[in-house]
């Protein structure tokens, strides 16, 4: 019978050793290193992107919320100002309307004082207007 040979070869585990760690050096040199850095730069790339979105969405929150503030102070003011104006013209108003009210009011008191004046002299022209009327009537009548 053959014998089993349980003793280690140690020119074979040399040359098997010697190619194991030369196709590790050229698979670590050419594949690996290349793969690892990729990746790396990758996980950088997107996690600084990931890192710069978030600070730029907590960025953007902020400036949201200071839009928000000058919306509302803004606001505030405008309804100072708007109320201003209008208490503003409301006066004005009231100053014209009392003027015209007082420019109608010297109107009407002129007219009146005219009219009764005209009543007056028509009054007082009312018996010789009547002697003139009354004078030639008779005339046409007797001619």
């Amino acid at each position: 019978m053959s014998q089993l040979n349980l003793k280690p070869d140690v020119v074979v585990i040399a040359s098997q050793a010697a190619i194991f760690l030369a196709n590790m050096f050229v698979i670590k040199k050419l594949i690996l290193n290349p793969y690892l850095s990729v990746r790396a730069k990758r996980e950088a790339s997107t996690g600084g992107s990931q890192h710069e979105a978030q600070k730029m969405a907590a960025d953007a929150l902020g400036l949201e919320a200071k839009i928000t503030d000058r919306m509302r102070t803004a606001h505030k003011e405008a309804a100072v100002s708007r109320e201003a104006i209008k208490s503003e013209a409301l006066a004005k108003r009231a100053t014209k309307l009392t003027k015209a009210e007082a420019d109608t009011k010297a109107s009407q008191v002129a007219v009146q004082n005219k009219i009764t004046a005209n009543l007056k002299e028509e009054q007082s022209n009312k018996e010789t207007t009547i002697k003139t009327i009354s004078q030639s009537f008779f005339a046409q009548v007797t001619q």
